[in-house]
């Protein structure tokens, strides 16, 4: 049978129909299988990652505690540790979304924590009984030993969902460039049959899955901050969401563990830095107010860390309930390192943000001290030059600097203030606050 030009043609055309249905249906099912690995890696391997993290820090917090009701014998420490017990149990019980070879894992955690629960309570069987060599040589030894076997399979754990994360991170770039590959392929082969069609779709699908394989290049180079524009079909629009989201979560979480404070949780210096640059950038009204705690050392010195960091914990939650109630969205709260943070927030809030945080601390703040310090109005400890002196309750001196009446440039220069105020605040007998009130000529 002879071909008219018109069957030719449509015989042509039927071909180029056909290698770009196969070329579209090729493309769609690769990124269908490159969004199912990167929603794998959202919805298990991330939150494998964040639970691991999250429980290890709840089993320090038990050893903490049991460490502390050793030496305190306190009922109430003791019910802090079953307390973080059974958070333990209901976080690992959560856990459903492992693999079989996790799941084996999660069984032996289980059970070294049901061995640790059970050592615990021989050792308070101890001390209830006054035995306490023993009570120690069960706390050093076989509950030692479950925490640290606890801890070291969390961190296999971990780093079962940290390889599944970067080998589907790898798997999902080479099938991004085998899909590039394939359909650059086909799209010179359509381009025989029609140039434009052929352009159509290396300007769309190719463009698409390029920028996809660029982004996940740039994700496992730990480029968080690179941009991801796709303009294509839904599915790739989804994908690359996807992309975004993952991007901008690692990226939350590196920021997080590098910077926080360890203890308050609140960020660090970076934090605080970037938060101050950006207003002086903006130019923007602020007041840095610089919170320091007055006679901690020696509170330290007669207490202990343990309670000092009690210390630290509560003024932290006191600075985060006073920004919370009379701060606004912009306002930001930052833990330098020891005794010293830093609220930045409005002007116009600066007055009742300070009085709040200094009554909540005066009322607060007796309550650590002992019972005979409470009554004597004072504890005796050493000061620096290792004399014995009577040291009062500790109070807060709040330095304030703004940039309302004075041009500030740098967070050097507010640094620099809010040191000198800091020193004028600390002459004063009790909880205060002080504001830069000198102008720029």
């Amino acid at each position: 049978m002879r071909l008219t030009l018109i069957k030719k043609m449509l015989l042509g055309f039927s071909i180029m129909v056909l290698l770009t249905l196969l070329t579209g249906l090729y493309a769609v099912l690769s990124l269908r299988d490159i969004r199912r690995m990167s929603d794998s890696v959202v919805q298990r391997d991330l939150p494998i990652i964040e639970a691991a993290g999250q429980m290890t820090e709840n089993l320090l917090a038990q050893d903490l505690y049991e460490k502390r009701s050793v030496i305190l014998r306190d009922p109430a420490v003791q019910t802090l540790f079953l307390n973080r017990s059974e958070e333990f149990r209901l976080k690992l019980a959560q856990l459903n979304f492992l693999s079989p070879e996790d799941q084996d894992l999660k069984g032996q955690i289980q059970s070294l924590h049901q061995e640790y629960d059970q050592f615990f309570r021989e050792e308070q069987d101890y001390l209830n009984r006054k035995q306490e060599s023993m009570a120690k040589a069960v706390s050093e030894g076989p509950m030692q030993s479950r925490l640290n076997e606890m801890v070291k399979l969390f961190r296999e754990l971990e780093r079962h969902g940290r390889e599944d994360q970067n080998a589907k991170t790898r798997l999902a770039n080479q099938l991004s460039l085998q899909a590039f590959n394939i359909t650059v392929v086909l799209v010179t082969i359509s381009f025989f049959f029609g140039v434009g069609f052929a352009v159509f779709i290396n300007s769309n699908l190719t463009y698409s899955i390029k920028q996809l394989q660029e982004a996940a290049h740039y994700i496992g180079q730990g480029l968080f901050d690179r941009a991801l524009n796709v303009k294509a079909t839904e599915e790739v629009q989804e994908l690359a969401d996807s992309f975004r989201w993952m991007s901008k979560r690692l990226k939350e979480l590196g920021e997080m563990n590098l910077d926080a404070n360890p203890l308050t949780r609140l960020p660090g210096n970076l934090a605080i830095e970037k938060a101050l640059l950006t207003r002086l950038q903006e130019a923007v009204p602020f007041a840095f107010c610089l919170v320091d705690l007055d006679n901690f050392k020696a509170f330290g010195d007669r207490y202990g860390y343990i309670r000092g960091s009690e210390v630290l914990k509560r003024v932290a939650a006191i600075l985060t309930d006073s920004v919370k109630t009379l701060g606004s969205g912009p306002d930001f709260l930052g833990h330098i390192g020891g005794d010293d943070f830093v609220i930045i927030t409005d002007p116009l809030r600066m007055e009742k943000l300070c009085e709040k945080v200094i009554h909540d601390f005066d009322e607060t703040i007796p309550a650590f001290y002992d019972e005979e310090d409470r009554r004597r109005g004072y504890i005796i400890s050493r000061d620096r030059k290792d004399v014995e002196q009577q040291f009062p309750f500790m109070t807060v001196s709040i330095a304030v600097v703004t940039n309302q009446k004075r041009v500030i440039t740098s967070p050097m220069q507010v640094a620099e203030i809010a040191a000198q105020l800091k020193q004028y605040a600390k002459t004063f007998p009790r909880s205060v606050y002080v504001v830069d009130q000198r102008r720029t000529a």
